[in-house]
């Protein structure tokens, strides 16, 4: 039985109670939170002991995993303190906002012999599944072109307190584009960046960026990338179209949780889609808070499947923010 700790009780926390709940092999042993009303609301809804330290909860508890859900810049060192406290870790998006720090995570796993894991759980989107099963298989024939575009709405005072620092916060790749980076870099690999433009265009009174503009190299074809929070009033879209010599396929929603569109020139590459679309459980919502939405939450079977979402699977990904970024016209940097 895996006795779990929770660092961080935001808005994420139900998910992994959820996933530990739904799980057998998981039980939750504690939880903490630096803010004590929440903290007090938290270890009273779900019974657990509640502490304001992570260093007074690892020492009092004897915990096999320890989930890390707090601001973005916090991961790394409360991660390394998990691992070299005998303690493997499951840390919430992005694992760090500095892609060097990843490997320095995957190491001191290594060292202590524990495991870090991240939490990729967009990968397990139904339609993310049979959308790359299409690709591998080669329905789509020789892949000639990609456009990923990620419009969703972010509230003004989404840039405030942690968000709005950019050494912890990051910016918006790292607080809302990374799980799509990642599922293009799953499905397609990660390309070269020819270029990247950000802007400011309604969070004005941020330092963060609200909008990125990107142009891919994938050596054989090129891509486009389009991330911004500022559409209006909610989320309109986020999807990844490819286009093969044998057709198209479009992964779309406000969260890549359909299959919007898709066309083949071969009938049975047609057929053999169809039969894909009919053996999957399509259907699945964002989650909802409040006066926004996220990503799809599929915690639950991430849990059961933890084995393969080992911390490296997400350095790519992260180097790949951190090479847009630097190919930007922006003069922040968000870590030293």
């Amino acid at each position: 039985m895996y006795r779990v700790g929770v660092i961080g009780c935001g808005l994420i926390l139900r998910r992994h109670i959820e996933a530990i709940r739904n799980n057998q092999g998981y039980a939750l042993a504690a939880l903490c939170d630096v803010q004590e009303d929440i903290l007090r609301d938290a270890t009273v809804r779900y019974s657990a002991n509640g502490y304001e330290k992570y260093q007074d909860m690892l020492k009092s508890e004897n915990l096999d995993l320890v989930v890390i859900a707090t601001p973005n810049g916090l991961h790394t060192k409360q991660s390394l303190y998990c691992l070299n406290n005998g303690c493997d870790v499951l840390i919430e998006k992005p694992v760090s906002i500095n892609p060097e720090e990843v490997i320095i995570i995957n190491k001191a796993a290594i060292d202590n012999n524990r495991k870090a894991y991240c939490v990729l759980q967009v990968r397990l989107n139904p339609a993310v599944q049979v959308f790359k099963h299409a690709i591998d298989k080669g329905l789509l024939g020789t892949i000639r072109g990609v456009n990923l575009m990620q419009r969703w709405q972010r509230p003004m005072e989404y840039f405030t307190g942690w968000r709005a620092i950019p050494e912890i916060g990051g910016g918006t790749l790292y607080e809302c584009g990374i799980h799509y980076l990642d599922i293009l870099g799953y499905v397609l690999g990660h390309p070269k960046i020819v270029s990247s433009t950000v802007y400011t265009t309604k969070h004005i009174h941020s330092e963060i960026e609200d909008t990125i503009y990107s142009l891919l190299d994938f050596e054989s074809h090129g891509g486009t990338l389009e991330v911004t929070i500022s559409a209006e009033p909610h989320n309109l879209e986020c999807s990844m179209s490819v286009l093969g010599s044998n057709g198209y396929i479009k992964l779309g929603g406000k969260a890549m949780n359909v299959i919007e569109t898709s066309n083949f020139l071969s009938h049975g590459c047609t057929v053999e889609f169809e039969n894909m679309l009919k053996a999957a459980s399509i259907p699945n919502k964002p989650n909802s808070y409040g006066s926004y939405a996220g990503s799809c939450p599929n915690h639950t079977e991430l849990y059961a499947a933890m084995s393969e979402f080992e911390v490296m699977e997400t350095y790519k990904t992260i180097k790949l923010i951190d090479d847009i970024y630097k190919r930007s016209n922006s003069e922040m940097r968000y870590y030293k």
